[in-house]
């Protein structure tokens, strides 16, 4: 890789964690990043939200 390359990329990294504070290390910024990227390309599935286990009853059935 070039170093002009580089240092976009590094540019853009310092920028996404900029604005995701829940990326707190250079790792979980990349980790963010392939997850959204691997799930918009249909390598993993799109995480889904639901009720945990002990708050499952009878009357959230559907």
């Amino acid at each position: 890789m070039n170093a002009v390359y580089t240092d976009k990329i590094e540019t853009a990294l310092k920028s996404f964690m900029a604005d995701h504070p829940g990326a707190q290390t250079r790792d979980q910024a990349i980790i963010a990043i392939l997850e959204s990227w691997f799930t918009s390309h249909g390598y993993l599935p799109p995480q889904q939200e639901g009720r945990r286990p002990e708050e499952l009853d009878a009357s959230n059935d559907d």
